[in-house]
């Protein structure tokens, strides 16, 4: 499977940038986002919640950035299992400033999918997959205009889920920093999301279509019979 677009995000290229590399933000616009944690530089597990039609799973998965290009271009090597199958991507973001100021973010990937999932059709999962890209890019606009200059975050209004950093002794001080995001229920994606999505994309193909019209000419039918 290949996905592949291009957004406008309303915001400068370097705080694009740095939003795409903010463990935080990541968090929040992965669908399904549970649990994040960077265990090195450019290195995080997580676990994840889909739900697809019948089929819904807890993954728990890596995600490793490779091939980086700041502030312009990075690759997403990622690898997740669960009792409902298993899933490995590789995808590229690519980031370019427009004559507005504002940046062009070029997405591209390719998945292979196993398990019950692969049972789920190709098609069905493509739709619910832009689904989820549109929603995740919309998370990330409003995650940059949050954290833009001037928009403040508090002690008392802290970035919900994120745990504390764990003080920094002299013995740590050479150690990798494992940061951990933990997000509530509310701010997880739902799974009947993913199904609307699925859906949608059903009925934009031309079998959808077909069926759309036969049941308006049935409901015509019976509302005729019914005078």
């Amino acid at each position: 499977m290949k996905i592949a677009g291009t957004a406008t995000i309303n915001a400068p290229q370097s705080q694009v940038w740095a939003a795409l590399n903010d463990i935080d933000v990541l968090a929040r616009v992965v669908p399904g986002c549970e649990k994040l944690e960077q265990i090195a530089e450019n290195q995080f597990e997580g676990v994840v919640k889909l739900g697809m039609a019948g089929i819904k799973g807890i993954y728990s998965g890596k995600i490793r950035l490779e091939d980086v290009d700041a502030p312009r271009y990075y690759k997403l090597v990622a690898a997740g299992k669960g009792s409902n199958g298993v899933v490995d991507a590789v995808g590229t973001v690519e980031l370019e400033t427009l004559p507005d100021g504002n940046t062009s973010l070029k997405y591209g990937g390719e998945a292979q999918i196993g398990g019950m999932l692969a049972s789920v059709g190709q098609r069905l999962i493509e739709g619910a997959a832009r689904q989820l890209i549109g929603q995740a890019i919309k998370a990330l606009e409003a995650q940059i205009a949050q954290r833009a200059p001037g928009v403040a975050v508090t002690a008392t209004n802290p970035v919900a889920g994120e745990a504390p950093d764990a003080p920094t002794t002299p013995t740590q001080a050479n150690e990798p920093v494992r940061r951990s995001v933990v997000l509530s229920e509310s701010e997880q994606l739902k799974p009947e999301t993913l199904v609307a999505g699925m859906v949608g994309e059903w009925l934009n193909s031309t079998i959808g279509k077909v069926v759309l019209v036969v049941i308006g000419v049935v409901i015509g039918y019976l509302l005729g019979r019914g005078r």
